[in-house]
């Protein structure tokens, strides 16, 4: 009984710790020794909690949670490979800078390394893939102990809002009797708070970019992923400098709300196949590399000679892809942007933005003349997501063609939705899961989720959760059978017999069956119109349902070719 007890107050204190820090929400994944962890977090009314058997499938739920909350979120598990099932989802936070707090439970030390069952070394098990790792202290309810516990819980929940944002992992061995005595009160009387600040230039470093870059012929590429509301700030931004503004679809420019004639939405299309006349003198890069393989050849292509990149990196990772900045400016992004906008007073002539803006005219309107946009097909079904997204909504996108899609041919919406994904790694496992948190956060707006196949069938498991907590997610789900990304690389050259079973990789899943099994609305739309219908329905009567698109892959790749060539006759 001693034990029990002060096992009970360290955890409970370090739960403290944890709200000191700004923690509301607990994903559990069930087990026997998180068990007093579990009931701890689980009767905390401060903090709210879900509970997801499939490991894997809890912890990209907990990242879409932290993503769509911008909050850290607790992920807790019992010992052995439980915890390994989190790894691709904390490999994916720490690429993306998504802040968790994975909490293992593990055997106490004597049960360590002696055939104990469901006992693993879990010491540094997420390697360099976190950004901190503390072996806790096994449980005594000391005062000094009980202030550790405190310590370390806001300690590590700090590190992990810090930027740049991340993982962190602690471990606790704990002895049985592992239910806690839960008659003890759940509060104590630590409180801590915690004022931050942010990283800024000085006004000699600041005018400095402002001198370089106000009047010059420069262009604006955005990475990464940003609110809607710091895209505007980018816009506002290409606007006080007069330049083209190139971005990935999750920095959220095309889908802020705010329409410019600055925003190249059409970049991948077009900026492969223009001659320029006029070339950059600037390149002020923020964040990432944007999908676009078209934007980084082109970026890829010129000369140090006449261009000068930037390189606005507010993390300090030095996530510098193609190593050709040669500024490197280390500063909060959005303070940053604002000292610039505040300080620049000369625009760049118009003559250098209007050739890009006629790019992106015909480029339109070259989308506008494919009639196959007009049918029925993934990349229609995509642009049209897109278009029926309503202001407040949230819309999650798969990687692979799904995001592509977007990419290449959405442009600017009036409405201001927030559009998410998983692009720190890039992978199709726990999409589902993933969108499914980002849901959770804000069930009342309109939820989408935009994948193809084989990534649903990855994170089938996810869609438990959305029965079980009632998450009414649509997701339009576009299905050719496989590995649909494969034919527009360079496998697509493959014989049939060894491209089909290695990257076609079909699966011939029905999934008005998949969508039966877990309670979900099931729809196959044979038109646009329908889908259209189907889409407007979302904006006010949001639902658990799986709209199904059946589509071809070579059909996209067609598509994708016909546009080209149209482009490039157009531009001659």
């Amino acid at each position: 009984m001693a034990n029990q007890n002060e096992m009970t107050k360290y955890l409970q204190a370090f739960i403290e710790g944890i709200i000191s820090s700004g923690v509301t929400q607990a994903v559990i994944s069930p087990g026997s020794r998180s068990t007093p962890l579990a009931l701890l977090l689980h009767r905390q009314e401060k903090i709210k909690t879900y509970v997801e058997v499939d490991e894997r499938s809890a912890a990209f739920f907990a990242l879409g949670l932290s993503k769509a909350s911008d909050k850290p979120v607790v992920l807790l598990c019992t010992s052995g490979t439980a915890g390994a099932n989190y790894y691709p989802a904390i490999c994916e936070a720490r690429a993306s800078h998504i802040p968790l707090l994975v909490l293992t439970t593990d055997r106490p030390h004597e049960l360590r390394q002696v055939g104990a069952p469901q006992a693993m070394d879990q010491f540094h098990l997420f390697q360099s893939h976190v950004k901190l790792f503390v072996e806790m202290a096994i449980p005594e309810g000391t005062k000094e102990m009980l202030d550790y516990a405190y310590w370390q819980g806001m300690r590590s929940t700090d590190a992990a809002c810090q930027l740049p944002k991340g993982p962190v992992h602690l471990n606790f061995p704990l002895r049985e009797p592992l239910l806690p005595d839960l008659s003890q009160s759940l509060a104590t009387e630590q409180r801590t708070e915690i004022i931050a600040g942010k990283q800024l230039l000085s006004k000699d470093q600041m005018l400095h970019c402002v001198n370089a870059w106000q009047g010059k012929k420069g262009v604006l590429v955005v990475g990464g992923s940003h609110t809607p509301e710091e895209a505007v700030s980018f816009i506002e931004l290409a606007s006080a400098l007069n330049w083209p503004i190139i971005s990935d679809p999750l920095a959220n420019i095309q889908s802020c709300g705010k329409d410019s004639p600055l925003i190249m939405s059409c970049a991948d299309l077009f900026i492969q196949e223009v001659k320029m006349e006029q070339h950059p003198e600037v390149i002020v890069r923020f964040g990432m590399l944007p999908i676009s393989k078209n934007t980084m050849f082109w970026l890829q292509s010129l000369k140090e000679s006449e261009t000068t990149i930037y390189f606005v990196d507010e993390t300090g990772e030095w996530q510098d892809q193609l190593k050709q900045a040669q500024l490197s400016i280390q500063a909060e992004e959005q303070a940053f942007i604002q000292s610039i906008k505040e300080n620049t007073t000369i625009k760049t002539p118009n003559s250098w933005r209007d050739q890009w803006i006629e790019w992106q005219k015909i480029a339109e309107q070259q989308l506008q003349e494919v009639t196959e946009l007009n049918q029925l097909t993934e990349t229609s079904a995509s642009i049209l997501v897109h278009k029926k997204m309503t202001t407040g909504g949230q819309l999650f996108v798969s990687n692979s063609n799904a995001i592509r899609f977007l990419d290449r041919f959405s442009t600017t919406g009036n409405s201001q939705y927030h559009l998410f994904g998983n692009r720190g790694i890039n992978g199709i496992d726990g999409i589902v899961s993933t969108a499914l948190g980002v849901c959770a956060i804000k069930p009342e707006r309109q939820n989408m989720l935009l994948i193809g196949d084989l990534a649903m069938y990855h994170d089938m498991n996810g869609l438990l959760l959305a029965k079980s907590y009632d998450l009414p997610l649509t997701i339009v789900l576009l299905n050719n059978n496989g590995g649909g990304i494969f034919s527009f690389l360079s496998q697509r050259q493959l014989e049939k017999e060894d491209f089909e079973p290695i990257f076609g990789t079909p699966i011939h899943l029905d999934f008005s069956l998949v969508a039966d099994l877990y309670g979900a609305e099931y729809t196959k739309a044979e038109t646009l119109d329908e889908l259209d219908e189907l889409l407007e329905k979302t904006k006010t009567q949001p639902k658990f349902q799986i709209i199904e698109i059946v589509g071809e892959r070579e059909e996209n790749v067609d598509l994708y070719e016909q546009v080209i060539e149209g482009l490039k006759e157009k531009l001659r």
